[in-house]
Parts: C-alpha cells; sequence; structure tokens
C-alpha cells in the first residue's frame, strides 16, 4: 500500500501504470461538483469512481486480484483499515467483479483526510469507509487501475 498526499502522486508515475494518466483526467475536471457516478479516462479506459457516503462503525474487509485501488479523498474523513498482504484469494472470490471478502484481524488503521490518498495493491485486504471520529459523510474518487500479480 502506498498512503501519501495529492500533492505527492506525482512521485508514484513510474511505479503505477496509468496512474499519470488518471491523474491528469481528474486534474482536468470540477471533482467537487462532477456527479456521483463512474467515468473512463480518454486514453486508456482507466474505471474510476465518484463515491459518497456515511462512514461506518464496521465492515467486512475486501480484497482485489486483479485491479489495484487508488482511492482519493475529495471531503470528509475515514479510518482505511488495512491488512497484511494474503497468498491467496477467498474461495467465494467474485471473479467478474474482482473482489472478495474475507475475516482476518491484523488491521491497522489508517486516518484518510481530505487531501490524502491510498493505493492498495492486489492481494491486500482492506476496509474502507469506517467511522474516524465520528460518522460523517465524505467524498472521494475510487479508481481501478489493472496489475498483475
Amino acid at each position: 500500500m502506498i498512503y501519501d498526499r495529492f500533492e505527492n502522486i506525482r512521485l508514484y508515475y513510474d511505479s503505477i501504470p496509468y496512474l499519470k494518466e488518471l491523474n491528469e483526467e481528474l486534474t482536468t475536471r470540477d471533482l467537487r461538483k462532477l456527479p456521483v457516478g463512474t467515468y473512463y479516462t480518454k486514453e486508456n479506459s482507466v474505471k474510476y469512481m465518484v463515491q459518497e457516503y456515511a462512514t461506518a462503525i464496521e465492515k467486512r474487509p475486501e480484497v482485489h486480484g486483479s485491479y489495484m485501488d487508488v482511492q482519493l479523498m475529495l471531503d470528509g474523513n475515514e479510518k482505511f483499515g488495512a491488512f497484511l498482504k494474503i497468498d491467496s484469494l477467498p474461495k467465494s472470490f467474485d471473479d467478474d467483479n474482482d473482489i472478495g471478502f474475507l475475516d482476518v484481524d491484523d488491521r491497522v488503521d489508517i486516518p484518510l483526510k481530505s487531501g490524502s490518498f491510498i493505493i492498495v495493491f492486489p492481494y491486500e485486504p482492506h476496509t474502507p469507509g469506517l467511522v474516524l471520529t465520528h460518522s460523517e459523510n465524505v467524498r472521494k474518487i475510487v479508481a481501478k487501475i489493472p496489475y498483475r500479480v
């Protein structure tokens, strides 16, 4: 996982395929006015979603097998649960939607605050959208970047 502030995202262009393309797309949009929904970059059709939701007290950890999550917090704050990388995907893994849920107990909490981002690689369980200090509504971008394990 990578956790940093928006202004440093360029530091990871060489390591993360399509990250430069995604960032260039996002910087041409008014992200605070962009309606909730799913969008794609023009060049390679990298999928990104504008999401709004209320943070939750508890959620089940999720994991992906083929895509990295790039989560950019626009407004609000949440606790982001991070777990150690796993060796294999859960038996109930949904290949069509590239998501599985599992029970793991080695969570480390990261405060994902407005102006920060986190990149989660495949096989890294995570729990986004948790209450940091109190339940609040957040607005964020979640992008899916293809990645081979």
